[in-house]
């Protein structure tokens, strides 16, 4: 996968050198600020950026329109024919968006645009800097201020501990500072009392509870990895909490979907195994969600019983034509899935006796046939076959480590337990 180009970004303004001073998640937040002022269309769009920046950033149309076409896909904005172009409106659901962004969009609103985007670490302290002049500048909450401070001691440890680059990600060009493929959210943790409304067996040690319950009105979990923790009685009444994948979310019919691996036995597994129609539980979370923007030719998806989930949901909500292969680890053929789609889909199954043991795996890791160009690299499985996996690629398969995301969904040895950077 030597000479694969860096995912195609903002456009730069003509004859500027440098990289461009949006990425993704602050383009789209840019432009969905803009449309809640007032339906535009693209055109329209590309003259309010280049005028807020007093002229010193103008969107290319290949840079707004694949953005403008996100936002429409999450049902941010509505589009409407007006005069032979699209006219772009925002959406309930998007000024629902700007509100739990605000922040972000105050600090993208105020910035300095005359700081050289070639400088990211003078970029990055201007934005830094917008921010909390944003929050400071609105009413005293001390429990915001507290969360920031908090949030602020954790980017300067982060900062801190910032290895230095891998050796495959130099040897292909690919800079450390490479513009973010990711568009991060967070939202305010609430618990949501639920109710069991329909139990299933997707497999045989797969069972699938759906949950209902008023406060999924405002739930939100736009990236198919999300997490969210369940609150259940566990032996002697005692509390339990435990992190699970969202397999779906219905807003209309208001209810919410989770797969149950039935692995060793745990309070929520068992819990599982014995819940009915109209049992209750507390789901909290998610916390935050990270979107993969869609720049990829490519996708590989690797997991074992607990990545399931995910993978099923992020294959089911994949656009048409999309090339997407699957790896799933699992126990054997009763255990493979099904998944409807309308990507190009390419499902492989590697049936395993030990979940623990990377050996297993290996070969039909490494037989694996991938395409050419850009493609991402999504693992979870256990810490340390995903651990293992993940080294595979960013070794013998020199994948570009900012293409590839690994999780250790458990620990073996070790109750409710994960590891989600794999450091």
């Amino acid at each position: 996968m030597g000479g694969m180009k860096q995912p195609d970004h903002a456009e730069r303004r003509p004859g500027r050198r440098g990289r461009s001073p949006l990425d993704y998640g602050e383009l789209r937040l840019f432009l969905l600020a803009i449309i809640a002022d007032r339906p535009s269309h693209g055109y329209e769009l590309i003259k309010a950026i280049e005028e807020r920046t007093g002229g010193h950033y103008i969107p290319s149309p290949g840079a707004i329109y694949p953005n403008l076409s996100w936002l429409e896909d999450l049902g941010l904005v509505t589009v409407q024919p007006q005069g032979g172009r699209k006219c772009y409106a925002i959406t309930p659901e998007g000024r629902a968006f700007l509100a739990a962004n605000r922040p972000a969009i105050g600090a993208i609103l105020v910035r300095d645009w005359t700081v050289p985007t070639g400088d990211p670490v003078r970029a990055g302290m201007q934005a830094l800097k917008s921010a909390l002049a944003t929050v400071l500048a609105g009413p005293e909450d001390p429990a915001r201020l507290s969360a920031i401070a908090d949030l602020l001691q954790t980017t300067a440890r982060a900062i801190r501990e910032i290895a230095p680059p891998r050796r495959n990600d130099t040897e292909q060009g690919i800079s450390v500072t490479m513009e973010q493929i990711t568009t991060r959210h967070r939202f305010d943790i609430r618990r949501r009392p639920l109710v069991v409304r329909d139990k299933t067996r997707v497999t045989p040690q797969m069972i699938r509870l759906v949950l209902a319950g008023d406060d999924l009105a405002d739930f939100q979990s736009p990236a198919p990895d999300d997490h969210v923790k369940l609150l259940i009685d566990g032996p002697g009444g005692e509390p339990v909490m435990r992190e699970y994948t969202p397999r779906a979310f219905d807003p209309q019919a208001g209810t919410l979907t989770i797969d149950f691996a039935v692995h060793e036995a745990g309070p929520a597994t068992q819990w599982a195994v014995d819940a009915a129609p109209g049992d209750r539980l507390t789901v909290a979370g998610p916390r935050g969600s990270t979107v993969i923007a869609p720049v990829f030719d490519w996708w590989l998806l690797i997991g074992d019983e607990t990545a399931l989930p995910a993978m099923g949901r992020w294959v089911e909500g994949m656009a048409q034509g999309a090339a997407v292969t699957t790896l799933g680890l699992v126990t054997g053929p009763a255990e493979e899935q099904h998944w409807q789609t309308l990507a190009n889909h390419v499902a492989h199954w590697c049936h395993r006796a030990d979940p623990v043991d990377p050996q297993a795996v290996a070969s039909a890791v490494a037989g694996l046939d991938l395409p050419e160009g850009r493609g991402f690299v999504w693992i979870a499985a256990e810490a340390g076959v995903a651990r293992h996996i993940r080294d595979h690629f960013l070794t013998a398969r020199n994948h570009p480590r900012h293409w590839l995301k690994a999780a250790g969904y458990w620990t073996a040895g070790k109750a409710d337990t994960s590891d989600k950077t794999l450091e």
